[in-house]
């Protein structure tokens, strides 16, 4: 693994740029690679946010911004450091982005991605928001005191956080989403058969919306809230009321609907 540091990207084709204010200090720089060389993009910061999106060109974009608050927070933006992977072989592209842990100021690094629609990626972050739109070819997104969005997104999709919200509009595909404190909305274009919907909350209420085409097992279990199913669908099964857990199935049951929660309203929908 070659490390870089972020001054001297040998790569860098967009100017970099740094401000400073007082005692907070930011610097962004962006870096070009040629997608055909990769099937997937992985990335990990720490108390950042990370944007994600697709394009239609032949190239990956990667804008990151570094910060720092506290005292001589220009001179310290040089501590966090850049280290890119370039692995063509497994045609995977890394990116790790190394901050220190001081307690006399705070360091972060934001990441903003632009990428064709056909690359895996696989993001990373702690104390972040993340969002990611268009991408066609799966995605896993990981976070902590971070919401979740993605929009338009197709494949195996696998979502965590932890006191953050999760949001899904309209994934096609297989999908699994796990958070606390945190509320779940979603779309998802389940395929036909031998699908997967799974998501887990506590203290948050879950809505998912599914089409009704779809074959599959469906089990939903609450405490402290009640299990709402859409007459639309065309589900056969029961709610055991003292158990507040629901069971029931659609199709020839090929697939899987697991969603569960504590402290909070289950309702399962017609997309």
């Amino acid at each position: 693994m070659k490390k870089i540091v972020f001054l001297t990207l040998a790569a860098l084709v967009a100017a970099s740029f740094g401000c400073f204010y007082g005692k907070e200090a930011s610097e962004t720089a962006t870096v070009d690679y040629a997608a055909a060389l990769y099937d997937r993009v992985e990335i990990e910061t720490e108390n950042g946010e990370i944007t994600s999106s697709v394009n239609s060109d032949s190239l990956i974009t990667i804008t990151l911004t570094k910060w720092v608050t506290g005292p001589s927070a220009k001179v310290h933006l040089d501590d966090i450091e850049i280290h890119v992977t370039k692995d063509t072989t497994g045609r995977v592209l890394r990116i790790f982005i190394e901050i220190p842990n001081v307690s006399t100021r705070s360091y972060g690094c934001d990441a903003d991605i632009t990428l064709p629609e056909s690359l895996y990626v696989n993001l990373v972050t702690s104390n972040g928001k993340m969002k990611a739109a268009g991408h066609q070819n799966g995605l896993r997104l990981v976070t902590s005191n971070g919401r979740i969005d993605i929009a338009k997104t197709a494949g195996d999709a696998e979502l965590e956080t932890s006191n953050g919200a999760i949001a899904v509009d309209r994934h096609s595909g297989d999908i699994t989403g796990e958070t606390a404190n945190g509320e779940v909305t979603a779309g998802v274009i389940m395929p036909v058969k031998d699908g997967t919907c799974r998501f887990i909350s506590s203290n948050g209420a879950i809505t998912v919306a599914v089409p009704d085409s779809v074959s599959a097992t469906i089990r939903i279990e609450t405490s402290n809230g009640n299990i709402s199913v859409d007459p639309d669908l065309p589900t056969q099964g029961d709610y055991n009321s003292d158990d507040d857990i629901y069971e029931s199935k659609m199709g020839d049951e090929s697939g899987e609907i697991d969603l569960e929660t504590s402290n909070g309203d289950v309702t399962l929908k017609k997309l």
